[in-house]
């Protein structure tokens, strides 16, 4: 697969997983998505900054939640991305009322992630 299509599959996955998430309300019919999201990543190691770049972008354009960048990060450990939650809830006016999104994001780099629960994947553990 070349980049384009990496990067527009990987997108597609994402998109779907929030439709998902905002007409069913289901993180376990979403987790799929996610998975498929994880495997598009893995595959393509060398496009690491072209996937955070879209993650990240996705995320601030509002059109994917906190829920498929914390899975993703959960599983992924990105320093990155954690780094640019941080930076951004640092640079919010008032980021006890608008910096939860982010916060979800990092708390996801706990190894007690609380969502993981709704999730298969961790059920394995």
């Amino acid at each position: 697969m070349d980049e384009a299509m990496t990067m527009n599959a990987l997108k597609s996955e994402l998109l779907e997983a929030e439709h998902i998430l905002n007409t069913v309300y289901s993180f376990e019919r979403a987790e799929p998505n996610y998975i498929r999201c994880l495997e598009i990543i893995r595959g393509a190691p060398e496009m690491r900054h072209q996937v955070f770049k879209l993650l990240t972008s996705l995320f601030e354009a509002n059109l994917i939640s906190d829920e498929p960048l914390a899975f993703l990060m959960h599983v992924l450990r990105w320093s990155e991305v954690r780094e640019w939650a941080e930076i951004n809830i640092r640079m919010m006016s008032n980021p006890i009322a608008t910096g939860r999104p982010l916060e979800k994001v990092i708390e996801a780099f706990d190894d007690d992630w609380e969502n993981q629960e709704f999730y298969e994947l961790f059920s394995k553990k």
